[in-house]
């Protein structure tokens, strides 16, 4: 962190808060965006156990402040399958080489940034009956993609809320509130990788105070604004990241 120059740091504060200002106003989407953008200056083992942190301190302040409005069942039928594809992904992260993760994330954004705005906020529907299939494969592939690349779990998580028609206080503390258990389940498996050294800590530390100023212009801000021509900026914001890193 000492060898960053004055650019470097800026731009990953305003990184920082543009991400958590769309978790902020969405429950959703941090890491997202976050991952792809810190790893243009840090190795992919820095920046998701950071980002890692930094949303399940966001997820804490949502679900306290709204906790009555939690659908404990439903995150009671995801965690199993989430808490598999956590340990997946952990090994994978340990496993390979910063540079073809890097390069593997460039691919997995520009894909999900591509997915956001072609569907731009529309529901996929889910009948009944997949339901159970559903669950099983959204959330082991969330626990896997999250572990391994730090975000985007969101919006699978999403397709199993939307199949079940939570209200929308309900909808975004309970998604909340799964990433905030998915998210200590990974931060411990990064804590026994050794990824929480002095410079991590430091990052992490830096970057606090950009993630509370996010989360508060999120909340004020962003679930005012148009959500197609929010959908199509930020997917833009992720093409152009991914495209980076895979240029890297």
């Amino acid at each position: 962190m000492e060898s960053l120059s004055d650019w470097q740091l800026l731009f990953c504060a305003l990184v920082v808060t543009l991400a958590f200002a769309v978790r902020g106003g969405t429950g959703f989407g941090g890491g997202a965006i976050a991952v792809p953008l810190l790893a243009l200056v840090f190795p992919l083992q820095v920046t998701v156990p950071v980002v890692t942190v930094l949303n399940m301190l966001s997820s804490i302040g949502h679900g306290i402040a709204d906790w009555r409005h939690i659908i404990w069942r439903a995150i009671a039928h995801i965690m199993p399958g989430s808490l598999i594809g956590v340990l997946i992904g952990l090994y994978f992260l340990g496993s390979f080489d910063p540079r073809p993760l890097g390069r593997a994330l460039g691919v997995f954004v520009v894909l999900y940034a591509l997915y956001m705005m072609l569907l731009n906020g529309r529901e996929v529907p889910v009948p009944k009956r997949w339901l159970p299939a559903v669950t099983v494969l959204t959330s082991t592939s969330a626990g896997f993609i999250g572990a391994l690349f730090g975000g985007a779990a969101g919006p699978l998580y999403v397709i199993y809320l939307n199949a079940l028609r939570l209200g929308r206080d309900a909808f975004r503390v309970t998604i909340t509130s799964i990433m905030l258990f998915q998210g200590v389940t990974r931060v411990a498996g990064y804590a026994m990788m050794g990824l929480y050294d002095r410079h991590v800590l430091m990052l992490l530390a830096a970057a606090l105070p950009t993630m509370l100023f996010g989360s508060w212009l999120g909340a004020k801000l962003i679930r005012r604004v148009n959500t197609e021509r929010f959908n199509h900026v930020i997917g833009v914001v992720l093409l152009a990241s991914g495209g980076a890193l895979l240029l890297k």
